[in-house]
């Protein structure tokens, strides 16, 4: 019994004394192991590297922040400048402040650039510029709206003379890019001659409220203007009358109409400026397409054409491109 006991306690050191060693080994050893079976040296050391890894991609990200701001500021600048420029690139280039209307028979005040008429002031009318949008300035006064760019000026008594190429105020808006606009004047004898001379004279017999003798479907003549230009052109012989009232004979009702007859009797699309005196200009208005029709007439203080008034119901000089034009037609 005794002997056994000897042995168990015996066995009970042996056990403690590889307990400690096996504690004391474990302590001092410098490696650890992962489940995973990843090395890592020193656990505080891989911590404290990771925290700084963290900073230092807070710092980059910081500055690519910073960066970006940075570029997003310089595209706006830039956005901003093209704006100006976009604003700047056309006729308005006056600034803000008082100008003057300088155009023959007065000039529409539009809701935008080439919207509906709102009211229309006389030349040497003061404005308000308050804003650009290509040719057209914004006003403020006297009435807010449109106003195209090439009939305002810095000072009253001045006007757009539609014969004079080097004119600054020329056209930036027509089909063909040209800087000035110019009517060329033709010989009276010829067939364009002809039709300025015809347009002339039913002008000047006809002033005064409706009379000109309307045919019934113009509605007394708010919807006269192919046949003011047709009767034109019919005492000019380009086109054959096909009915007449108060014995002034026409030959269309309609826009399209007059071109289909023009395009039979030789006449050709040509672009613009510069204009010949004779041409049959075709507008847009209240449309897409041809929905208004005049004559072109002889270089003058302005460029003018000879066609008929809805709103005075008798035919009218007025700007040629005081409406959006849409063809131009010549005999060629």
């Amino acid at each position: 019994m005794r002997k056994t006991s000897l042995l168990l306690v015996a066995l009970f050191l042996c056990a403690f004394g590889i307990h400690v060693a096996n504690s004391a080994n474990l302590g001092s050893t410098a490696v650890k192991y992962q489940p995973s079976g990843e090395e890592v040296t020193n656990q505080d050391e891989q911590t404290e590297a990771v925290e700084g890894d963290k900073v230092e991609s807070t710092s980059k990200t910081e500055e690519a922040k910073a960066k970006d701001e940075s570029k997003k500021k310089d595209e706006s600048d830039n956005d901003d400048d093209d704006d100006d420029e976009e604003e700047a690139s056309g006729l308005a280039t006056m600034p803000d402040g008082p100008a003057y209307v300088g155009a023959f028979g007065g000039l529409n005040i539009r809701s935008s650039a080439w919207g509906n008429i709102i009211t229309a002031v006389v030349d040497n009318t003061q404005v308000t510029i308050c804003g650009r949008e290509g040719d057209w300035y914004k006003i403020s006064s006297p009435t807010a709206g449109y106003v195209h760019a090439r009939y305002i000026f810095d000072a009253p008594g001045k006007a757009y003379a539609g014969n004079d190429p080097t004119n600054p105020n020329g056209s930036s808006s027509s089909s063909s890019g040209s800087t000035g606009d110019v009517i060329i004047d033709v010989d009276g004898d010829s067939i364009q001659g002809k039709v300025v001379s015809a347009a002339k004279q039913i002008h000047d017999k006809y002033q005064g409220y409706q009379a000109y003798p309307y045919h019934a479907y113009t509605e007394g003549g708010n919807l006269g203007c192919a046949q003011v230009a047709t009767s034109v052109l019919c005492a000019a012989g380009v086109l054959s009358a096909t009915d007449s009232v108060g014995g002034l004979g026409y030959a269309s009702l309609g826009c399209v109409q007059t071109i289909s007859l023009l395009e039979q009797a030789g006449w050709s699309s040509v672009s613009w400026p510069p204009y010949q005196a004779g041409d049959v200009v075709f507008w847009e208005t209240y449309q897409p397409g041809p929905s208004h029709v005049g004559i072109v007439m002889n270089s003058g203080n302005s460029a003018q054409a000879m066609n008929n008034s809805s709103s005075k119901r008798m035919p009218n000089y007025s700007d040629i491109e005081a409406m959006k034009i849409c063809k131009i037609m010549r005999k060629c």
